[in-house]
């Protein structure tokens, strides 16, 4: 039975969660809301605007109206930075995805635009690698769990895949994907989730993947 590899790619192969933290306190600030750096640096790992500002709500006071606001500018103040500093990406992460890619289907679920996804894809040079991008980001929290079933069918494949942060991956689960957690590795640093790391986890998983029956 055909399995597809369905990636959220930031975290995993992107860096861009400083710009994403930055971009969320000037969204924040701008409501008149101040939270610590530190404080959003871990409500924010991997994860949309929307599902930070549910971990951050006994912190905040914000209406809905102000809420909708903040997810809204903190997606655009990215947007601008990223158009001119695109997120750097890690070359043996993204070697390694091009191995996997040739033995089974890589799909991409991701919390920037599919635009923005589409040009870094193309800046790693993987974007003849990926079948289909779908982004979250304007769909609503509610709503990921059928994006993930939508990325899945699109890639042609019966079961597949997903590796993503951990909030994301409980929606993925939904969508009957079967999950792997970013930082699952041998040997993880404590300091955080490094290339070298990811790299023996997607390694271990291609070869799970091809013994699999």
């Amino acid at each position: 039975m055909r399995t597809a590899l369905v990636l959220e790619i930031e975290e995993l192969l992107f860096d861009t969660s400083a710009i994403r933290n930055s971009a969320l306190q000037e969204a924040l600030k701008q409501e008149g809301a101040t939270i610590p750096a530190d404080l959003v640096s871990i409500a924010h790992p991997g994860v949309p605007v929307a599902m930070v500002l549910d971990r951050l709500a006994p912190v905040l006071r914000l209406d809905a109206t102000g809420r909708d606001l903040v997810v809204h500018r903190a997606a655009e103040q990215a947007s601008r930075i990223f158009v001119t500093q695109a997120p750097a990406f890690h070359t043996a992460v993204r070697d390694e995805l091009m191995l996997l890619a040739a033995d089974f289907p890589l799909a991409v679920v991701t919390r920037a635009s599919a635009e923005e996804a589409q040009r870094w894809l193309e800046a790693a040079e993987l974007e003849a690698s990926v079948l289909t991008v779908r982004s979250l980001a304007s769909v609503d929290p509610a709503d990921y769990a059928a994006t993930w079933a939508d990325a899945l069918r699109r890639s042609h494949a019966m079961r597949g895949v997903a590796i993503a942060a951990p909030a994301l991956l409980r929606t993925a689960a939904l969508a009957g994907l079967r999950t792997i957690q970013l930082g699952d590795a041998p040997d993880p640093d404590p300091a955080g989730y490094h290339p070298d790391a990811r790299v023996k986890s997607l390694s271990q998983v291609h070869g799970a993947l091809l013994a699999a029956p």
